[in-house]
């Protein structure tokens, strides 16, 4: 599996050369960060065009925003910290706060079967 990610610094800006780079480099699974765009607004219908199922979450319009492009599937999506693995480590007093923060994005790709 071929995975990249990529701090975009705005996928507004630079969603054509996104276009561009996922033609050549056909990467299974791609990460982006700093995608600055509302979630309503992320392009899901052009990277699915391309052959990438799509999830993104926490963007503002100017700050923030993470996504995860799949060409090899996406399921078990969760924005955020899980909740269920909260409480159990030794920072937890520490990171409560940050736990929800838009910042994080998982989900398992590839799964078969």
């Amino acid at each position: 599996m071929r995975l990249a990610t990529w701090n975009i610094n705005s996928l507004k800006v630079r969603l054509a050369r996104v276009e561009e780079w996922l033609g050549d480099a056909r990467p299974d699974v791609l990460c982006l960060q700093e995608t600055k765009l509302a979630d309503g607004a992320f392009p899901a219908m052009a990277f699915a065009a391309l052959g990438y199922e799509s999830a993104c979450w926490g963007g503002d319009g100017r700050w923030n925003g993470v996504a995860i492009l799949s060409r090899v599937g996406l399921d078990d999506v969760v924005a955020g910290f899980d909740p269920a693995v909260q409480g159990t480590g030794p920072c937890d007093e520490y990171t409560g706060g940050v736990l929800s923060e838009p910042r994080l994005l998982s989900a398992t790709c590839g799964a078969s079967g």
